[in-house]
């Protein structure tokens, strides 16, 4: 438990601060790279700032009959991608398949910092959902308990399908993974649970502590094993200096 505790300790930390480490070097297979962390920094947020400023007249939009509808798939996709990740770990124990063991431990340890980084986020920013007349969709306005931003659903199933897709890079798994994962992000806004702000800002954040998270234990392993063979560079841009840390 308490290796547990460190290593989600030190993820958090890593996560926190990769944000705010602008125009760092960083090493992928002895070649340097310069990490392009306010690049992106800049893309995300002015993303998320036009979106929600279209936030209420995109909600404004979907028809109430919607609404049912876009809650049972979210829900249901959202299970799903869950059962998936424990379903491969289960597979691994039972055919003693170490790489789909360690799939299913990645995919509940980058879960659990969704799930903080997440709930950090809903209690700081505590935005009305849609629909919560008046001030719909207002900040620092809504019960921090059932906040609006960003969106839970998006960010658990980003997270896992992230990690999944990472470990099995076959095209037919990272479609359905992504797929499924992109779904819930609509049907989020369409169900009438989620601005598009919430949903973006979930499925970004999702992602990318998922990449975090397996290319972090990539890293660790190649570093254990000394293995002499080619190391892949690391697709993150704004991540990618903190695994190699």
């Amino acid at each position: 438990m308490s290796t547990v505790v460190k290593t989600i300790g030190q993820d958090q930390w890593n996560l926190i601060k990769a944000p705010f480490q602008t125009d760092s070097l960083g090493f992928a297979n002895g070649t340097p790279f310069r990490n392009k962390t306010l690049f992106w920094d800049t893309v995300v947020l002015s993303a998320t700032g036009v979106l929600i400023a279209n936030d209420e007249s995109v909600a404004q939009q979907v028809p109430a009959s919607w609404h049912q509808t876009g809650i049972n798939i979210s829900d249901a996709c959202t299970y799903g991608t869950a059962a998936a990740a424990g379903g491969i770990y289960l597979t691994g124990l039972f055919t003693d398949d170490e790489h789909a063991k360690r799939t299913g431990v990645l995919a509940a340890r980058a879960t659990i910092n969704s799930a903080l980084l997440y709930g950090a986020m809903k209690l700081i920013f505590a935005r009305q959902r849609p629909y919560t007349y008046p001030g719909d969709g207002k900040f620092f306005a809504g019960n921090f308990s059932s906040g609006s931003f960003p969106s839970g659903h998006a960010a658990f199933t980003w997270t896992i399908a992230s990690v999944v897709a990472h470990e099995y890079p076959k095209w037919p798994v990272q479609l359905l993974m992504y797929g499924v994962a992109t779904t819930v992000a609509t049907t989020r806004v369409t169900g009438g649970q989620h601005f598009p702000s919430d949903v973006f800002v979930g499925s970004t954040l999702g992602y990318l502590v998922g990449r975090y998270v397996a290319n972090k234990d990539k890293h660790a392993q190649v570093h254990t094993s000394h293995a002499g063979g080619r190391v892949k560079r690391l697709p993150d841009a704004v991540l990618g200096h903190v695994v190699i840390q």
